[in-house]
């Protein structure tokens, strides 16, 4: 799923449809999303799949979600505004992964072309650290 698809599902969660898991910082919800699905040769369908999501809103401010790719893979956004403010760090420091999805251990580090590859790995590399996870190489 594409940073723009996971903000555009952030801007239209509910918070008061989700589940509080640290209270007043991060909620669960599953949703059914909607998405094309192309096979490469020009052909597209829609599909509908049920995702599972953590939003990180402290203090009611939508800031930042994190998707589960199944138990293989987790997928994190934070808006641009509020990325320096160390919103996903802090959300992975209340231990919610572990509580929420404990069959998740591994994370891989996905660029976009514009990407600087190394400082991209090195934060995710952080990232997995803070909410006990292993990068996969």
């Amino acid at each position: 799923m594409t940073n723009e698809k996971l903000s555009y599902i952030l801007r239209g969660i509910d918070l008061k449809k989700c589940k509080p898991i640290v209270e007043n910082h991060v909620y669960y919800i599953s949703k059914l999303i909607k998405q094309k699905i192309s096979n490469g040769y020009g052909e597209e369908r829609i599909c509908k799949d049920l995702y599972e999501f953590l939003v990180i809103a402290p203090d009611g401010i939508k800031k930042g979600i994190i998707l589960r790719c199944d138990n293989i893979d987790l997928h994190w956004y934070v808006y641009k505004k509020h990325r320096g403010e160390k919103v996903l760090s802090n959300a992975l420091r209340t231990g919610v992964l572990r509580k929420v999805w404990p069959k998740n251990k591994t994370i891989t580090c996905c660029y976009e072309w514009k990407d600087n590859k190394k400082d991209k790995y090195e934060m995710t590399k952080h990232l997995a650290e803070i909410a006990g996870l292993k990068i996969k190489e």
